[in-house]
């Protein structure tokens, strides 16, 4: 089996994409908001490259600064934060040694190609945009602790939550004043889900065989269970590989999908 994982940049993606470039670009307060699996957070990492930039920056001696870091490291200017449930105090903090570990970790690797000496950067200094998911989670004084960064700073904002989010920040003018941009993350289409499927089953090492009736008929099964849900798709595949191997099958089928549905607890999509 083929355990590479590979983005697919779906047409949702790419108008979440504007929409941070839009925000970054006016320099405004931003909400995404949609049902839970849709994508929202997978896209915001991936934006914000933090799959690699989160290697960078976590790193656990003062010797291990800047040690993996490479020329991509320029190119990146996004910070994501999910939203635990802690104090506003805790919150800034959190958000402020992520920004000043990201810039650290640039004037290591500048210094190493020898573009400047090493100085005490700002915690968001280059920083273009943070991205706040799971706001749901915050109460009002964590928001205007997120406000504050926002205004002391020259950068954008983006919150990710759930729908009726957008209803609930109204609440908080002084906030909402500041909000340019809306964004609501729709569900995959029927032909970006076609499209994703062919990867699903390439990453498995099985060809997709349309024509076939088993095929059409176990995509047809894998469209109508998931429903347009991009994180079911992942988990309903997780499940479909870990049958195929335990049974040493070489194919999907119905039975295969219905077996790996059963094995997952779906809630209302």
């Amino acid at each position: 089996m083929n355990n590479t994982q590979t983005f697919i940049e779906t047409k949702e993606y790419k108008r979440f994409a504007e929409f941070c470039d839009a925000c970054i670009k006016y320099q405004y307060m931003g909400i995404c908001y949609g049902l839970p699996g849709v994508g929202k957070t997978l896209s915001a990492r991936q934006y914000a490259q933090w799959d690699y930039l989160v290697k960078q920056i976590n790193y656990e001696k003062a010797e291990w600064m800047g040690a993996l870091a490479d020329e991509k490291i320029l190119d990146y200017h996004t910070l994501f934060y999910t939203a635990p449930p802690v104090s506003a105090t805790k919150l800034t903090s959190a958000i402020n040694v992520m920004g000043m570990r990201f810039n650290m970790v640039k004037d290591v690797y500048r210094v190493r190609i020898g573009e400047k000496e090493m100085n005490t950067s700002n915690a968001f200094e280059g920083i273009h945009l943070i991205i706040v998911d799971e706001i749901d989670r915050l109460k009002l004084h964590h928001m205007e602790q997120l406000r504050d960064i926002y205004d002391k700073h020259d950068l954008a904002m983006i919150f990710i939550g759930m729908p009726g989010i957008e209803k609930r920040l109204a609440r908080y003018p002084q906030l909402y004043s500041r909000i340019g941009f809306a964004h609501e993350f729709q569900k995959l289409s029927k032909d970006e889900m076609h499209h994703i499927l062919e990867y699903k089953w390439d990453e498995l090492g099985i060809s997709i065989k349309r024509e076939d009736f088993t095929d059409y008929e176990a995509l047809t099964s894998i469209m109508k269970i998931t429903n347009g849900n991009f994180r079911l798709i992942h988990r309903l595949f997780t499940q479909i590989e870990r049958i195929l191997e335990i049974n040493h099958l070489t194919s999907i089928t119905t039975e295969v999908v219905e077996a790996a549905r059963n094995s997952l607890v779906i809630g209302r999509k």
